[in-house]
């Protein structure tokens, strides 16, 4: 299953925040795999914000972009790390749910701000709806 969803993954993402790719040709081939070593520890700079974590941590949600091979596509050789151009402190909030498999609203971010991330990084919040959605009426009812 996970082969299919690569195929399809980057068109959807792209559509979901109003981009759609003007190409002749397919694809690029994605980088090849040759640095996939089990434990490795990996860094992802967002913005000039650098943050860690073990590759096993990311290859738990397969389906998602940092999960995926997909990220590949991020990858810069030189200095050996990922960049995305998103929002660090958004994605401090995205990282640990790769950590702990359990999505949480971050408080001082907009709802459709956050949301946005969410999409840009294929995260679907079917299986954590109800942590996010009781984070966000606790969030509206201090308001």
């Amino acid at each position: 299953m996970a082969t299919g969803v690569a195929a399809w993954l980057p068109f959807a993402r792209a559509a979901a925040i109003g981009w759609m790719p003007v190409a002749n040709c397919p694809m690029p081939i994605a980088p090849k795999e040759n640095r996939k070593r089990k434990d490795e520890l990996i860094v992802l700079n967002v913005s000039g914000r650098r943050f860690q974590t073990w590759r096993t941590t990311l290859d738990r949600f397969p389906d998602t972009l940092l999960g995926s091979s997909e990220k590949d596509f991020f990858y810069n050789d030189e200095i050996k790390e990922y960049f995305f151009d998103r929002d660090p402190d958004a994605f401090r909030s995205i990282l640990n749910f790769y950590r702990t498999g359990k999505l949480h609203y971050p408080r001082q971010e907009c709802i459709s701000a956050y949301d946005e991330e969410l999409t840009f990084f294929g995260i679907i919040p079917e299986s954590s709806a109800t942590a996010v959605t009781k984070s966000i009426r606790t969030e509206r009812g201090r308001i």
